[in-house]
């Protein structure tokens, strides 16, 4: 997307445009330097101290941008004793060692600033695995992080300082807070990271998520949940097969028949149903009594996600006398059919996290206006699942924006990269926010207090539709 003429210069009038923001040198290196450092989730292999060594590198190379420290730390373990915590962070941090090496990092530029006056851009350190180094080939940079997400941290942050450079009078206006968390991938939805900051206070006005968004503003995002149903029963040998559980027949059941249940019911909601991987054995000649079926359920709003589970629920148990039905009695399966109850259940994984929605009409203006607007992509079905669930609440908008995409730029592929012209054009937009979002303050200081277009649900379910209806009713002075 090529600059447009009318975004705000120094002053944040859009009759003195700025010059766009390029990555120097000294920025490729420290953003080669942090893509270098192998920092995939432990929820996914990763060695735990990879997150602390990424966040050492950068906070060198914010500090030397005029950043400073606001915090380093992370949450005890009572933090996690919450229903919304995944049971993979759970087993995890069985071991103290676990959290103790995931700390969140918050940078601060200007002059420490109330909640209404601070913006936040939030970035994360872990990556998928496996940890792939970085290579330049010309203008495109290739490896882990490079779209997701690092280069698009590291391009906020050049953003940033570019702002505070170009308007010294930010500094005593409004704060910019830049937060390098841990805790986005291997399923942990956030929750020792963006979650600990926020209910920490750790919040702003705007809070923007430099997730790959093709520069687009996404202010609805998905929460998912993920049951597992699990055979823990008998093996047997082919000699006899009817003597033990046949966990693969069973699975095989439960994947067409909750499969093909939810996917009716899930029709016009928005939510997704992913039947993921199932796994008994490989053996030809055994009938193995145990095995899982994964699945994945993304939903755009907290009602249908409690609705969905359970219906889970519900299609697992009623799944017993359907199975019963077509195997008992049978030789194949008889023992299975009537075992039912006592060898097959379901674990949940993950459920009950908040999914985002909301409107602000004050600041999607603000975004549009510097070259970042806002998309609908729940319609389109281009929203997807981050830790930015976690930041809506009174007084304050939280969208997702980056530069390239999920799909386009190879994220979690062993293709992942990113044009460094992308990373350019998003620094400058975020130096622009920075400057735009400075001259609102100053001009139209705000109250503190949420309006109509401020919209959140107080009571986190996050209902799309509600805040959408109430995104109608903008405030006549912030128009």
């Amino acid at each position: 997307m090529a600059d447009r003429p009318d975004r705000p210069g120094p002053s944040g009038h859009p009759d003195r445009p700025a010059a766009p923001v390029r990555l120097r040198a000294d920025d490729l290196e420290w953003l080669l330097a942090l893509m270098d450092t192998a920092s995939v989730s432990p929820l996914e292999g990763g060695d735990p101290a990879g997150t602390a060594a990424a966040q050492r590198v950068v906070a060198q190379g914010a500090t030397a941008r005029g950043f400073t420290t606001r915090r380093l730390d992370q949450p005890p373990v009572e933090h996690l004793a919450s229903a919304v915590t995944p049971l993979p962070v759970l087993r995890a941090a069985a071991d103290p060692a676990f959290l103790a090496g995931q700390p969140s990092l918050v940078l601060g530029f200007g002059e420490a600033a109330p909640e209404h006056r601070r913006l936040v851009v939030n970035f994360h350190v872990d990556t998928v695995g496996p940890h792939l180094p970085p290579r330049l080939d010309g203008r495109v940079l290739h490896g882990r992080g490079a779209v997701d997400d690092k280069g698009p941290g590291v391009a906020a942050a050049v953003g940033i300082a570019a702002a505070y450079a170009e308007a010294p009078w930010l500094a005593h206006t409004v704060e910019a807070r830049l937060q390098s968390v841990p805790g986005e991938e291997g399923g942990a939805m956030g929750v020792y990271g963006t979650r600990w900051l926020v209910e920490r206070g750790e919040t702003g006005r705007l809070m923007l998520f430099a997730e790959p968004t093709g520069l687009r503003v996404l202010d609805a995002c998905s929460a998912t949940m993920t049951p597992v149903l699990r055979v823990t029963g008998a093996d047997a040998t082919d000699d006899h097969p009817g003597d033990g559980h046949n966990a693969t027949l069973a699975l095989g059941f439960l994947a067409c028949h909750l499969g093909g249940e939810l996917d009716r019911l899930t029709r016009g909601t928005g939510a997704k149903v992913c039947v993921a991987g199932v796994h008994t054995g490989t053996a030809h000649n055994r009938v193995y009594g145990t095995g899982e079926l994964l699945l994945n359920i993304a939903y755009f709003d907290t009602a249908t996600g409690r609705r969905l589970a359970a219906e889970v629920d519900r299609l697992a148990a009623e799944a017993g006398k359907a199975f019963a039905d077509r195997f008992h009695g049978t030789a194949l399966a008889g023992r299975t059919a009537a075992d039912w109850d006592r060898v097959v259940g379901v674990e949940w994984r993950k459920r009950g996290l908040p999914a985002l929605a909301n409107r602000d009409a004050a600041m999607e203006a603000l975004l549009a206006r510097c070259g970042l607007p806002r998309h609908d992509g729940v319609a389109d079905g281009t929203a997807f699942t981050c830790d930015a669930i976690w930041a809506a609440g009174p007084g304050r908008y939280a969208a997702v924006c980056g530069p390239g995409s999920l799909d386009g730029n190879g994220a979690h592929t062993p293709h992942e990269h990113v044009r460094l012209d992308d990373l350019d054009a998003y620094a400058t937009r975020v130096r622009d926010l920075v400057l735009a979002f400075g001259e609102h303050i100053r001009t139209r200081e705000p109250d503190r207090t949420p309006g109509p277009d401020r919209t959140y649900d107080l009571d986190r379910t996050h209902d799309l539709g509600r805040a959408r209806e109430r995104g109608r009713h903008a405030r006549a002075d912030e128009q």
